[in-house]
């Protein structure tokens, strides 16, 4: 490989970045992030740096009570959006956070669902589950019943 070919695939890339950072902020703008669990959870609110913590494996427990991540599948539009809004990465670094944290033996990545459907069934089968999803803003996302809203703060 030759220099240019280097500058020309950094250059894609960056133009990439860029674009997806521009779709990133378009759907962001017009969805929001909500938390959901079982309804027999007892925690009710959250503050963006402890859920950013739970699902980086750093914290596992809000007011004493345990928490456990479910993640959607890559490449949904709920994980990328959850990821650049909510922890200020990407599908890349976020991955890659994980891949180093199981090599060094610091835990492993959340589970994934599907989709929703997967989620609530998740969440409905671990009381202690949390996960998310992306609706348009100021829509009340559909829940079923055993489900609740985590408030963000």
């Amino acid at each position: 490989m030759n220099i240019r070919h280097i500058r020309s695939v950094v250059r894609a890339a960056s133009l990439i970045g860029l674009y997806s950072t521009i779709l990133g902020a378009v759907g962001a703008a017009s969805a929001e992030v909500h938390v959901v669990s079982s309804a027999s959870h007892p925690i009710n609110e959250i503050a963006v740096r402890e859920l950013r913590s739970i699902y980086k494996g750093r914290l596992s427990q809000v007011n004493g009570h345990r928490l456990v991540p479910l993640n959607t599948a890559p490449g949904t539009t709920d994980r990328d959006a959850f990821l650049e809004r909510i922890m200020k990465s990407n599908e890349l670094d976020y991955t890659g956070y994980w891949h180093v944290r199981r090599y060094t033996g610091q835990g492993t990545p959340p589970a994934e669902v599907n989709n929703k459907d997967e989620l609530f069934a998740a969440l409905k089968q671990q009381p202690d589950g949390i996960g998310y999803l992306w609706v348009p803003t100021g829509a009340k996302p559909d829940l079923p019943d055993g489900l609740k809203l985590i408030r963000l703060k």
